[in-house]
């Protein structure tokens, strides 16, 4: 796996335990932290925080544990899948590499597979996870290929799906010397019984593409494969997912072509389908010096498969002075961010926010995996405050804080 997924173990998970330990600590009074501009004072209000239960907003209550998806290895890499037993492809989705100038099959000399369709181990927090792996030597160069059953992107509120498998490829070079090495992913379609399957990207609006290749930018963070050939009216619609953020490269490029795209075992040329659709997407050929890794991932089903690394689980803790008129922080912590995601503050009257974007992106992360959005903001008055901080992955985090002055004595 790559380094950012590496970081994200044990000494992530401690992080986040730390931090919701700190968090707690503010339920009984709270102080100055290190993020406030503000003196270190106890200041002469009384402040109680108490966190309400996470909230899943998108999803309608989290994830629907059928299992829609039927995925199957076939033996040397190949892949079978379908959705509620509806067909989304003809025969194998295919896997084959160039590596060093030469085209290879999985399983075909000089490589040899070490193990073939072997159930996933658990994942974090030695949580089950369905699927299969196998792996495929070529002299000291280790390709792992996964193939998982993950749930997909909620739709209309419902729960998510579990309509979609990942394959993911995780390669070694346990060389002296560096070895290149490319993907290329061949499917044919066939959603909803129909040979002639056209395409449409969120990247390419109002648009069916036939005969076209994305290089570059231009690969859409998901391909969606039409049952028919109108946007207005597609009848099924199926899903190639291909961003999983940082932790895998993207496919170089992706051809929607014809069967007639072929140039040789490896190279597609953009034709248009005439009747008979396919699909091919590659990482092209790239040096992976020794002791090197590279990892690649896509997933195909009915909606829009969300990485299990990049769950984006975060922890909120508040910091500094919340005496009316001075600075108090709300920071969020999270702890491998999804794809894309981004947090966005929500507070209620009598609260002010003075710096940070109402709405802002989960920036890079540390070496343990973990990141860090920060706001500043103002109390206005004494009362009962409900803050929320949403993400983008359909999560929301809330604190009520009760903000009291205690009636003076007489001396």
């Amino acid at each position: 796996m790559s380094s950012n997924t590496h970081g994200s173990g044990k000494h992530g998970t401690l992080r986040i335990l730390g931090l919701a330990c700190l968090a707690s600590v503010f339920a009984l009074a709270v102080t100055v932290g290190a993020f406030s501009d503000e003196p270190a004072v106890r200041p002469p209000v009384e402040v109680k925080v108490k966190d309400d239960k996470p909230v899943v907003l998108e999803g309608g209550g989290g994830i629907d544990p059928q299992q829609h998806v039927q995925v199957n290895g076939q033996g040397n890499m190949y892949v079978n899948l379908r959705v509620d037993n509806r067909n989304l492809h003809i025969g194998v989705i295919q896997t084959n590499f160039h590596y060093d100038g030469q085209v290879l099959f999985p399983g075909n000399p000089p490589g040899r597979m070490v193990s073939q369709n072997q159930a996933l181990p658990p994942g974090k927090n030695k949580k089950p996870r369905t699927g299969f792996a196998s792996i495929y030597e070529i002299g000291k160069l280790v390709i792992t290929q996964e193939v998982e059953v993950v749930p997909t992107k909620a739709k209309g509120g419902q729960k998510r799906r579990l309509d979609a498998a990942v394959v993911r490829y995780f390669v070694e070079n346990k060389d002296t010397q560096p070895h290149k090495l490319g993907v290329r992913i061949f499917v044919n379609p066939f959603v909803g019984n129909n040979r002639l399957n056209l395409f449409a990207a969120p990247t390419q609006p109002n648009k069916v593409l036939d005969g076209v290749e994305l290089k570059g930018k231009e690969v859409p963070p998901y391909l969606q494969l039409l049952q028919k050939p109108d946007l207005k009216n597609p009848g099924m619609v199926a899903h190639m997912t291909f961003n999983f953020g940082r932790a895998f490269d993207m496919p170089d490029r992706v051809v929607l072509t014809g069967q007639n795209g072929f140039i040789d075992q490896w190279n597609l040329r953009a034709v248009q389908a005439m009747g008979a659709s396919a699909l091919g997407f590659y990482w092209d050929p790239a040096e992976i010096k020794a002791g090197g890794k590279r990892s690649m991932a896509y997933a195909f089903g009915d909606g829009i498969a969300l990485s299990p690394e990049g769950d984006g689980q975060f922890q909120v803790v508040l910091g500094g002075s919340f005496e009316p008129g001075k600075l108090f922080t709300v920071a969020a912590y999270v702890q491998d961010p999804a794809p894309g995601q981004a947090l966005s503050l929500e507070l209620p009257e009598g609260m002010k926010r003075i710096e940070g974007k109402e709405r802002q992106p989960v920036p890079e992360v540390d070496e343990d995996g973990n990141s860090m959005v920060l706001w500043k903001a103002r109390v206005l008055d004494t009362g009962k405050f409900t803050v929320r901080i949403r993400s983008s992955t359909g999560v929301t985090q809330t604190k009520i804080i009760t903000i009291t002055r205690p009636e003076k004595t007489a001396g």
